[in-house]
């Protein structure tokens, strides 16, 4: 039959949800704590813990000498043998200096330490639980909803959504059950380990790894993905395997994969655009659904120069310049929007190597509100239905240059749980 001592060790452990092992571990260090208050002549010492009666035993670690020297360090093998004839001259030998009625003392000036040993070993717990999911999604209920995060429980732990993890215009209500992002484990500090995210592009990259099979098993790669999060999504697609539509793929059969995706992402609107090495056919992808009839690339500076029809100049540019300012952060390339109507001599602000429409690869779907008939794109939003969308954002210039911003780098995603 198991002692009550064990019984009560192993009701605390599954209260913090951690191993019985680390609430021993805890205890004696919590002992040990209180002995060197109690006594502070020895450094070397262990301490055992009785797991049928909870009493607790301080043993001195000593050195066996023929010659002793220092006695709180050493003892003499004289000593020794009269314990443990077998002791031989450099063992470490172990000596009983539990003080009297330690047992009292010990509980008193220990209960402090072991609650702070007790909190680090759950901390522990949940950084060994936690660390081989980072970087994937997770599903979790929010607990409560502070001016400074979202907290949301992950079961064994709880993580925290800062205000720039959380998506503009999303509502979150506690008791509300919604998928995350498990971003940053930390290991150390007060407070929340865990930090999660749904504005981080990877959250959306996650979502097409669980959707679509050939993104799981690598097939299709995902390059680079540019998000405005609430707002609108850039994600550019490569296949690996000849003769696959990459684009296709991670559309679904009648939308049916990227309308999943849409659904745990509201109104955001996802615009999948086929990837190419050739940096002038990408970048004429990346600003669909404008048509674009010639790109000049200046690989130094990494700057484009993309010449679109008149009437397309507004659409290119997009609403508040949202759909020049995610291609450029898809491609990596500082863009300036120009007018094909424009005099010849204004064309040559970047290295002049033109790319024809017809070089520019029609293998970019747009998800949102885009009409078909300015653009060979399919078109789909989270209801399924298709408007225009004329992406004028009221201004009448003809050029529109657009800094480069940082390209998502891509990081393993785990199982979700």
């Amino acid at each position: 039959m198991r002692s009550d001592f064990i019984l009560a060790l192993r009701q605390l452990a599954d209260e913090k949800g951690i191993q019985i092992d680390a609430v021993m571990d805890a205890l004696r260090t919590a002992v040990a704590s209180a002995f060197e208050d109690f006594n502070t002549e020895y450094e070397d010492i262990d301490v055992e813990i009785d797991p049928e009666t909870g009493d607790s035993t301080v043993y001195a670690n000593k050195t066996v000498v023929a010659d002793v020297s220092d006695e709180i360090r050493e003892i003499s093998v004289s000593d020794a043998q009269t314990y443990d004839e077998d002791v031989k001259i450099g063992e470490i030998f172990q000596i009983d200096i539990t003080p009297p009625n330690f047992g009292r003392i010990a509980t008193q000036k220990a209960r402090q330490a072991m609650q702070q040993a007790l909190r680090d070993a759950e901390r522990q717990e949940i950084y060994s639980q936690f660390i081989e999911h980072e970087g994937a999604l997770l599903v979790g209920r929010v607990t409560r909803v502070e001016r400074h995060g979202v907290f949301v429980d992950l079961g064994r732990g709880e993580a925290i959504m800062l205000p720039g993890d959380q998506v503009p215009g999303e509502f979150y209500r506690a008791g509300q059950r919604m998928r995350v992002l498990l971003i940053e484990v930390a290991e150390a500090g007060r407070g929340s380990q865990l930090r999660v995210s749904r504005s981080h592009s990877d959250f959306v990259r996650c979502l097409f790894e669980r959707e679509v099979p050939e993104i799981q098993s690598g097939i299709v790669g995902i390059e680079a993905i540019a998000r405005d999060p609430g707002i609108r999504t850039k994600i550019a697609v490569r296949s690996s395997q000849e003769g696959l539509d990459p684009v296709g793929s991670a559309v679904g059969m009648r939308g049916s994969r990227i309308q999943n995706v849409l659904r745990e992402l509201g109104e955001e609107k996802v615009e999948i655009i086929l990837f190419d090495e050739e940096a002038r056919v990408y970048v004429g992808n990346a600003l669909s659904p404008a048509r674009v009839q010639n790109v000049h690339i200046d690989l130094e500076q990494r700057v484009a120069d993309v010449f679109v029809p008149t009437d397309m100049v507004s659409l290119a540019i997009g609403k508040e310049g949202q759909n020049s300012r995610l291609a450029a952060r898809l491609t990596g390339f500082k863009i300036n929007i120009r007018d094909a109507a424009e005099p010849l001599e204004a064309r040559d602000v970047a290295a002049p190597e033109d790319v024809s429409l017809a070089d520019v690869s029609e293998g970019a779907e747009e998800v949102g509100d885009v009409d078909k008939s300015d653009s060979d794109q399919s078109s789909f939003s989270a209801d399924e239905t298709i408007q225009t969308d004329s992406g004028t954002d009221g201004t009448n210039e003809k050029t529109v240059s657009v800094e480069t911003g940082e390209n998502t780098t891509r990081k393993p995603a785990g199982s979700e749980d």
